[in-house]
């Protein structure tokens, strides 16, 4: 088994420890993991952010929220879409991850159709992904697909984040960690703000 890859960690990031469910040979840096991975989203994005979504493409259901990280990283990690067994250096402990996500599946039948603009709501289901932490890596970028399917199931354009350079740190990265960190204690403000920043429409 391949363990402690030794590539530097990205501040705030999961540590990619045990690389031994790594399906594709002769990855050696996390530039190259990194592309990888960029290539796999890149076609889940093309099938839920472009032309018609139906609720039958996106129902959101529990078996539906794992099964879009499959479809995410599915091609590159043999554990995608799978709930984590460990706990992790972020997240809910493991033993909660599937019913902290039934619960979130649960809430989310409520939604869109409360006061809360919908950037709100995105916002919402991003930072409660984010906080269960289900999968030993790929959370945060399968939380912001997630709340841009959501957006568009609700009839709303997703939100265009400003993706970094392969292998390089996002420009935005301090100040949304910052704006996740601001939720964890009951302020949603400076999450909403980044989703509204970044809104299409």
């Amino acid at each position: 088994m391949k363990t402690d890859p030794g590539w530097p960690l990205v501040p705030g990031e999961t540590p990619i420890d045990d690389v031994s469910g790594l399906l594709v040979p002769n990855v050696g840096t996390r530039r190259q993991l990194n592309q990888i991975e960029a290539e796999n989203v890149t076609r889940a994005a093309a099938k839920y952010l472009v032309g018609e979504l139906t609720e039958a493409d996106a129902p959101f259901t529990f078996d539906w929220l794992f099964a879009l990280h499959r479809e995410m990283f599915g091609n590159v990690w043999d554990w995608a879409g799978k709930p984590r067994t460990c706990d992790l250096n972020i997240g809910c402990p493991a033993y909660d991850v599937e019913a902290q996500v039934a619960n979130l599946v649960a809430d989310l039948a409520y939604w869109g159709k409360g006061p809360y603009p919908l950037v709100h709501d995105a916002a919402l289901l991003h930072y409660r992904a984010v906080k269960i932490h289900p999968f030993l890596n790929g959370n945060g970028r399968w939380a912001r697909m997630l709340a841009n399917v959501w957006l568009r199931r609700h009839g709303a354009r997703p939100i265009v984040w400003p993706e970094p350079l392969i292998g390089e740190v996002s420009p935005i990265r301090a100040e949304y960690i910052a704006a996740i960190q601001t939720a964890d204690r009951n302020d949603l403000r400076p999450l909403v703000a980044l989703h509204e920043r970044y809104a299409t429409g």
